[in-house]
């Protein structure tokens, strides 16, 4: 009886981790797949120039029902015509934190981009 009863409890545990693990797993997956980034919307972008220096800035929106804890804003930057190299568009990034449900947050970008950069929005990641 005993034995029995030991067979059981270790079939409970496997049991009881597995489902444990099966949750684990989608509260990670939900949470870190882009699926946080399609509750994103960029409300708007343009240039200011500040002590010299000109940066994109805007702001997005979060449309979802919970807090999204980070979120990466990209931009590509068109190389100047004409160049001798054939180079792929340079990567400009912003950064947004604790956006909460329903809230529009401000972002610039952490460089400063030239004057008269061409730029365009590339993507939104988040987590």
């Amino acid at each position: 009886m005993k034995v029995l009863a030991c067979i059981s409890g270790l079939i409970g545990l496997l049991v009881l981790r597995s489902a444990l693990n099966d949750g684990f797993r989608s509260f990670v997956t939900s949470a870190t797949a882009d699926k946080a980034a399609s509750c994103l919307s960029m409300v708007g972008n343009t240039t200011r120039e500040e002590n010299g220096f000109t940066y994109i800035i805007g702001s997005i929106r979060n449309n979802c029902d919970r807090k999204i804890d980070h979120v990466t804003i990209a931009f590509k930057l068109e190389r100047p015509s004409g160049s001798k190299f054939n180079l792929p568009d340079a990567p400009i990034l912003a950064y947004a934190n604790d956006v909460q449900a329903g809230e529009t947050k401000n972002f610039k970008t952490t460089f400063s981009i030239g004057k008269n950069a061409i730029y365009r929005f590339d993507r939104m990641t988040a987590f």
